[in-house]
């Protein structure tokens, strides 16, 4: 009986040594599994699928519209008029309404200064907002590409995490019902019984955890890459 109680004891402590073994073991390996090649095909995906950058390109279009439009508006402040009278021979009488005594074509150009001297600024101010679309653009590349990275490298060490919780709750599961099977033959006592169980149990809860932690890493990825990291070869 102490026998078994002993043993039971030193496998008690390995389970509670696994977990932080594992962990090293997995942070040990991360690194192996990490693809640059694979992230960089990532980081391509977003910036070609994440919804968010597309605004940011549609807001470049639109500045460089709106500054096409203000370099036509150059003939803004000019105004071009033109009249035709008639030059008929008796035409050539002096119209007493409108005081008119010139006959054909009569053109007239105006000018607005004001109008005409705003437009070099507008025409800054809107190459300045072109700019500043681009930058922002290439702001938010960075930050979606380092967005990638943080959650590749979180996805791969989760992925990593689950082949040692598995494996730890297989054991702790062998050891339950190894245990169950000893207590029912009444060899070993009602607290050791409920020593193994309780192992089982946070084996359990713990291979789930990780199992969730794993899932929710690549929904998080593929937020970002607006695909299915499957569909990404």
């Amino acid at each position: 009986m102490n026998k078994k109680r002993y043993s039971l004891f030193l496998w008690l402590l390995f389970f509670s040594l696994i977990g932080p073994v594992s962990n090293l073991r997995a942070q040990e390996a991360i690194l192996s599994e990490i693809s640059y090649l694979y992230l960089n095909k990532l980081i391509a995906a977003a910036k070609e699928n994440y919804p968010r950058l597309k605004s940011f390109e549609s807001e470049i279009k639109a500045a460089k519209s709106d500054l096409s439009g203000v370099k036509i508006s150059w003939l803004e402040p000019f105004s071009f008029q033109y009249v035709s009278r008639s030059n008929r021979a008796s035409s050539n009488l002096v119209n007493v309404t409108t005081a008119d005594i010139l006959n054909g074509y009569q053109i007239g150009i105006s000018i607005n200064p004001g109008s005409l001297l705003a437009k070099p600024s507008q025409i800054k101010k809107a190459k300045e907002q072109v700019r500043i679309a681009q930058y922002n653009r290439d702001e938010y590349d960075l930050s979606l590409e380092a967005a990638v990275k943080t959650r590749y490298f979180a996805y791969i060490q989760a992925q990593k995490s689950v082949i040692p919780a598995t494996n730890a709750y297989l054991d702790a599961e062998n050891n339950f019902k190894s245990i169950k099977i000893a207590y029912q033959r009444a060899e070993v006592t009602l607290q050791i019984y409920n020593e193994a169980s309780i192992a089982f149990n946070q084996a359990l809860t713990t291979k789930l955890q990780i199992e969730g932690n794993y899932l929710t890493a690549k929904a998080a990825l593929e937020e970002l890459t607006v695909k299915k990291l499957e569909e990404i070869k």
